[in-house]
């Protein structure tokens, strides 16, 4: 054979090699799934670019298309009817083919893949998304743009951390978190706070770890002094990093000073008596901040943790968890430091520390100690393995869900 047939045959060969050789399996990326909807009577699902549908019973792919679809989508007695019948099918799993698709859903535009279950004549709508646009999303909920960039990048690690938390600790589970419970509204806000947006994509993938997995965390604008685990506000059966001193706020405790002054019968209606005649606080002894407190009626008494009566008077009024309250007559004073829940990240030190050229590492590990910040592109096996042995949903035993791989990369 001549070197030309030699070369030609190599060429023409090789391709045919490469093409038959298996692709590597691509590592799906971390993704969280929110409850959009719950006991739906329908909705108008509209995809905007090519998809897929499958039947997340068996993984059967059951519909497509290339140039979207808009429907109403609605349960029957049947099963589902989004523009086609499904008939005997009470589970949809729609999936973006294309990186560009998008979902709507009665308006609301998504990204990732939309679930929808039908159960008793009802439906439960999921939004399953990457991890990276959920932050987007939630964090410009809550956060505005004239933070410093440095103390931006440990909000969005913060926020991606606690967003792989919760995933993980309802790994299998149908979804993970409720739209209305972490401010999700979809793709709505994002590109509308650039400097989360920033934040976001700079971080990419950066997450906390403490003993060796990621964690519940957040932050408190104003700490008064010192923070508080996590875990002992919240009340969380989870190890979570120490509360830390911040020498940032402690000489400067007295200006972040707040006072309340309520008539006990607007505490009353918290509880729903006619009256209150007295407060005990249920306190953290190493930061002081209060975690939850019982009110009394005189003839008896109910627990509330702080979360809850901070919502019930307003988070204007009651500022912060780092109060001693009184009772005179028919008025309650409270007496406080600080603005927020007093755990994780203290903004108003981190400013400080950001404005004398701390990055966001130092920020972090100054108020989560024993930490680490990785890059986690996905769920560890590990973690997830040890979720599911200790985790099995008397739903999973009916339902094998379809893991798809085309979300947003």
């Amino acid at each position: 054979m001549d070197r030309f047939m030699k070369q030609f045959l190599f060429l023409f060969i090789l391709p045919i090699f490469a093409f038959c050789a298996p692709a590597p399996q691509e590592e799906k990326p971390a993704t969280i799934k929110v409850l959009l909807e719950k006991e739906s009577e329908g909705i108008l699902l509209e995809a905007r670019g090519p998809f897929a549908v499958y039947n997340p019973e068996n993984g059967k792919r059951v519909s497509s298309g290339r140039w979207g679809k808009r429907f109403y989508l609605y349960p029957h007695e049947e099963g589902i009817k989004w523009g086609e019948n499904f008939l005997g099918i009470f589970q949809l799993q729609v999936v973006p083919t294309s990186a560009n698709t998008t979902f709507l859903v009665d308006g609301v535009q998504y990204r990732g893949a939309i679930e929808i279950y039908h159960v008793e004549g009802k439906l439960s709508v999921i939004n399953e998304v990457d991890v990276e646009s959920y932050v987007k999303a939630t964090l410009s909920e809550k956060v505005g743009e004239n933070l410093p960039i440095n103390v931006m990048d440990a909000l969005a690690i913060i926020a991606r951390t606690d967003a792989y938390y919760r995933a993980l600790l309802n790994y299998e589970s149908f979804w993970h978190v409720t739209a209305d419970a972490v401010g999700y509204s979809g793709m709505g806000l994002t590109l509308q706070n650039i400097g989360v947006d920033r934040a976001v994509d700079n971080t990419r993938h950066l997450v906390m770890t403490f003993e060796e997995q990621p964690f519940p965390s957040s932050w408190t604008e104003n700490c008064a002094g010192k923070t508080a685990s996590y875990s002992s506000i919240f009340r969380k059966n989870t190890t979570t990093p120490a509360g830390v001193a911040s020498p940032y706020v402690g000489k400067g405790r007295q200006d972040s000073h707040w006072s309340l002054t309520i008539e006990t019968q607007e505490l009353a209606k918290v509880v729903k008596t006619n009256r209150v005649t007295g407060i005990d606080l249920f306190v953290d002894h190493p930061s002081g901040k209060v975690y939850a407190t019982r009110l009394h009626d005189g003839s008896h008494e109910e627990n509330i943790d702080f979360t809850t009566l901070q919502e019930a008077i307003g988070a204007d009024k009651l500022k912060s968890n780092d109060f001693n309250v009184s009772i005179k007559g028919n008025i309650a004073i409270f007496e406080g430091y600080g603005v927020g829940p007093g755990v994780g990240l203290c903004l108003y030190s981190a400013k400080q520390m950001a404005e004398r050229g701390d990055d966001a590492p130092k920020i972090l590990a100054e108020f989560f100690p024993s930490t680490q910040v990785e890059k986690m592109r996905a769920y560890p096996e590990a973690i997830i393995s040890e979720k599911k042995s200790s985790f099995v949903s008397p739903k999973r035993k009916k339902v094998e869900k379809k893991k798809h791989r085309l979300l947003h990369r």
